[in-house]
């Protein structure tokens, strides 16, 4: 059984969690904090990928940052989409729903790929291969748009979620395993396409996450809400779902996640974690309020990362190592 390891980071500005999507004027100070993080990394030999915005990539100062650690072959870069501040900027005011990519014309959604895909080529060197919208706010139309600039693998998808109440997708029956994207709906697999999504991996305390989902899924019925079930059911661990992310879970539950997936004895298990760049600056994100709270965050990931290591046969990928090792291990036909 193969077993990849992805560490993801949303590499981005701050002031993202007060409600504010700002076109311009946005700081990047928070890409400072990213060697802390990248020396955990190197410790056990993780390779992350940093998936950058448009903010990131113009300012020389974090762009070097990532550069030196991008030559040295130490992680990959990527891209992630905020559309309120990537050019073309074609509106003084942003409606909520304009920061799902999803919701944008076709048009607008291509220009603005175009753009900070050359960006980033022109900052980093490669050209990027690997996505993730903001707000995971991709759809069809744009899995389309990055299959024509030559991307091989999105992660924008998170199983299990709805984010329809704000305009943006519901991936309530998205599959939660690599998959190929590229047909009429992002969250129903293609019989061929160039582009894998590999999902943000979001489980369940039991193995059986279409139960557990299930199971959720009633307990927020109109009548059985009143009752509270579905927090009941989570302290109890019968279905608590859990986010691998060390903003979200800490390292007990990731490594409990860690093992109902691998229950599951698939061919091949891929695990990716998320985490945005504004949590490793104290005080940039509702995660890592104070210095202890980012200092505990990175602990869990240390601990989580090394149990996947060095106790569970993980192997470390990037998104677009994994890609070609999703592709070579699974037969599509």
């Amino acid at each position: 059984m193969k077993r990849c390891l992805v560490v993801t980071v949303d590499t981005e500005e701050e002031g993202l969690w007060g409600g504010g999507f700002r076109s311009s004027g946005n700081t990047v100070e928070n890409i400072q904090h990213v060697p802390r993080f990248q020396a955990i990394c190197d410790r056990y030999e993780v390779k992350p990928t940093y998936l950058v915005t448009a903010p990131v990539v113009t300012d020389q100062s974090a762009a070097r940052v990532l550069s030196e650690i991008h030559e040295d072959g130490r992680c990959e870069i990527g891209t992630h989409l905020h559309p309120w501040c990537t050019p073309p900027i074609t509106r003084s005011e942003v409606r909520a729903s304009e920061t799902f990519m999803c919701n944008l014309p076709a048009s607008e959604q291509r220009a603005k790929l175009e753009w900070l895909t050359d960006a980033i080529e022109r900052t980093f060197g490669p050209r990027p291969t690997s996505f993730r919208a903001g707000r995971y706010g991709l759809d069809a139309i744009g899995a389309e748009v990055l299959i024509d600039l030559g991307y091989k693998v999105d992660s924008s998808v998170i199983p299990f979620m709805d984010y329809s109440d704000q305009g943006g997708p519901d991936f309530r029956r998205a599959p939660y395993h690599p998959y190929l994207a590229g047909g009429r709906s992002l969250v129903t697999p293609a019989a061929e396409s160039p582009l894998l999504e590999i999902p943000v991996t979001v489980g369940f305390s039991r193995s059986d996450f279409a139960f557990a989902h299930r199971l959720q899924e009633r307990c927020r019925s109109t009548w059985l809400r009143r009752l509270r079930l579905e927090g009941i059911l989570d302290r109890l661990g019968v279905a608590r779902r859990i986010k691998f992310s060390p903003e979200q879970a800490d390292f007990g539950r990731m490594t409990q996640l860690v093992d109902s997936t691998l229950a599951q004895k698939r061919d091949m298990t891929v695990m990716v974690m998320l985490l945005h760049s504004s949590s490793l600056m104290p005080g940039a994100s509702p995660y890592a309020r104070t210095e202890e709270e980012r200092d505990q965050l990175l602990d869990h990931f240390e601990r989580t990362v090394r149990s996947c290591i060095e106790d569970r046969a993980f192997e470390s990928r990037t998104l677009g190592e994994c890609e070609g090792a999703v592709q070579e291990a699974t037969s599509w036909t």
